[in-house]
């Protein structure tokens, strides 16, 4: 019963990232990784008496421990990747604001220069 529990909430999961996708709501950049999520999930909760031995195998006694380590390391690896993506976008903010600024004082730079021209014809 709980096997089947966890099966429908994965599904479910598969159902919204796969629904965010078609409505755009999430990128095709990030749709990628959490439809691989999505089916990871499904696939462990369908193969929870595997997932019990191989957590046994490594001399984890009790499997929602494994589960849970498995989550927290998943997590953190996107953590870091949202970082990094987070600092590339603030590095380009920067040089566009940078530009933006460059390309506004040659614009005042003309402006007054042709009025300088006007003001002397």
């Amino acid at each position: 019963m709980n096997q089947l529990v966890a099966i429908l909430i994965t599904l479910f999961f598969l159902g919204l990232i796969v629904s965010f996708t078609v409505t755009q709501k999430l990128k095709d950049r990030y749709a990628f990784l959490w439809l691989v999520t999505a089916i990871a999930g499904v696939l462990a909760a369908a193969c929870i008496p595997v997932l019990n031995r191989f957590a046994l195998w490594l001399g984890i006694a009790y499997m929602p421990t494994f589960v849970f380590l498995i989550t927290i390391i998943f997590i953190l690896a996107l953590l870091v990747r949202q970082t990094m993506s987070l600092s590339n976008q603030s590095e380009k903010m920067k040089r566009l604001t940078q530009e933006f600024a460059v390309m506004e004082k040659k614009l005042l730079d003309m402006q007054k220069a042709a009025e300088g021209q006007r003001d002397s014809v």
